[in-house]
C-alpha cells in the first residue's frame, strides 16, 4: 500500500479545506443577497435572484467545463470575462437535455439554495433563419437543389450575409450570398449523384449591422434516398470544454467525416481517441456546427449539434401557471443570444 508523507497529507487537507470555506462562503453570501431582498415584493425578490444567478459565475466559478462536477452554487456567467454580460459555453450546454453530461432539475435547485422557488430557462438566437426546399432538378451525374432562406428578428426581414455549407456523404462544399431587403434569398446547391443519401444545408446568417447577431439553421434532407434520420438516430453529439463526445446507439456505426463550421471558416475535427475529438477555439462571433457523416449498415447519415447547444429549454415548465420572467441579451463566445428565466413561489 503506497504511503503519503506529512507534508504532503497536510497539503491536501488545507486544499480540501479551502474548497469547503469558499462553497460555504458562497452559499452565505446567496443566502445574505435574497434575504436582504426578500422585504421587496415579489416581483422584485424574483428579479434579484435571476440576476444573481444570470450575472455571477457560481461556485466552483468553472463548474461547466467538467462533466463530473456539480455546481454548488449556482451561476451562468463566464469566469474572468470582460464582456458585459457573457455567459459560459460549457454552463450553457449542460442545460440542454441533450447533453449527456446536462445537469437535472434537482441538481440545479440544490445549486440554487431555495427550496420554494421553481425555476425554468430558454436561451434562443436573436435572428431566426426558415429554410425550404423550393425545387431540384437531377441530371445524369448531379443534382441541383434550390432553397429560399428567409432571415427575420421578430418577425421583421433582416439584410444579412450568409454563408452555406452543404454536407453529404464523400462530400462537403460552400456559397456565400445575401438576403435582400426583404429577408429572403436563394440559394443553388449542386450535389454529386454518387452522395446519395442524407444530406444537409448548414446556414449562417449575419446582421450586416452587427457582426454579433449571427444566427444558424441546419436543414436536413434525402438526396436520392429515403427521409433522412433523425439527427441522432445513430450518434449522440455531446460537446463540453471543446471536446466532442460520441455516443454509439448502434454496433454498425462507422463515421466518415468530422467537421466543425463557423460563419468564416470549416475544420476537419482531429480524433482525440475512437469516441471523442478536439473542437477548434474558433476566435469568432459565431456559433459552431459540429457536423458527423458516416454509415450505419447501408444507410449513410449526418449527424450535427451545435456549440453552445442554443435554443434551450430547462428547468420548469410554467405552461399552465404563472411565473415571472426576466428576458436577458446575452453574450456566449462574443454572439449574442436571448435569455429568459422564468421563476415563480413554490405555492404557485
Amino acid at each position: 500500500m503506497p504511503t503519503i508523507s506529512i507534508d504532503t497529507f497536510f497539503a491536501c487537507s488545507l486544499m480540501v479545506a479551502v474548497v469547503m470555506a469558499a462553497a460555504a462562503l458562497s452559499t452565505q453570501i446567496l443566502t445574505a443577497h435574497m434575504t436582504d431582498t426578500k422585504d421587496l415584493n415579489e416581483n422584485d425578490y424574483l428579479r434579484a435572484l435571476s440576476e444573481y444567478i444570470v450575472f455571477n459565475t457560481g461556485t466552483p466559478a468553472n463548474w461547466g467545463s467538467s462533466n463530473s462536477v456539480l455546481p454548488v452554487i449556482f451561476g451562468l456567467a463566464k469566469s474572468g470575462s470582460l464582456v458585459p454580460n457573457e455567459l459560459d459555453i460549457d454552463k450553457i450546454c449542460r442545460l440542454n437535455y441533450q447533453n449527456a453530461f446536462s445537469l437535472t432539475y434537482p441538481n440545479i435547485l440544490d445549486s440554487v439554495k431555495l427550496t420554494d422557488v421553481g425555476l425554468g430557462f430558454s436561451m434562443s438566437q436573436i435572428m431566426d433563419i426558415s429554410t425550404i426546399l423550393y425545387s431540384n432538378t437531377t441530371l445524369e451525374d448531379s443534382t441541383t437543389y434550390t432553397f429560399r432562406i428567409y432571415v427575420n428578428q421578430d418577425g421583421a426581414p433582416v439584410t444579412a450575409s450568409l454563408h452555406c455549407y452543404i454536407v453529404a456523404s464523400n462530400f462537403l462544399s460552400d456559397i456565400y450570398n445575401n438576403t435582400s431587403t426583404d429577408g429572403v434569398s436563394y440559394v443553388d446547391i449542386e450535389i454529386p449523384n454518387a452522395s446519395n443519401g442524407t444530406a444537409s444545408l448548414v446556414v449562417f446568417a449575419r446582421a450586416l449591422h452587427d457582426a454579433r447577431m449571427t444566427a444558424y439553421e441546419v436543414y436536413s434532407f434525402n438526396h436520392l434516398s429515403a427521409e433522412p434520420t433523425a439527427s441522432n438516430a445513430f450518434l449522440n453529439l455531446n460537446p463540453l470544454n471543446y471536446i466532442l463526445w460520441l455516443s454509439s446507439n448502434s454496433s454498425s456505426v462507422i463515421i466518415e467525416r468530422a467537421y466543425a463550421f463557423s460563419y468564416k471558416y470549416q475544420f476537419n475535427l482531429a480524433p482525440l481517441s475512437n469516441s471523442t475529438y478536439e473542437i477548434p477555439a474558433i476566435a469568432e462571433k459565431s456559433p459552431i456546427i459540429l457536423v458527423i457523416t458516416g454509415s450505419n449498415d447501408s444507410s449513410s447519415f449526418v449527424n450535427w449539434t451545435a456549440y453552445p447547444q442554443i435554443p434551450l429549454d430547462a428547468g420548469a415548465n410554467f405552461t399552465d401557471s404563472e411565473c415571472h420572467a426576466f428576458s436577458y441579451v446575452v453574450s456566449v463566445n462574443g454572439n449574442l443570444y436571448k435569455l429568459t428565466v422564468r421563476l415563480a413561489g413554490a405555492n404557485q
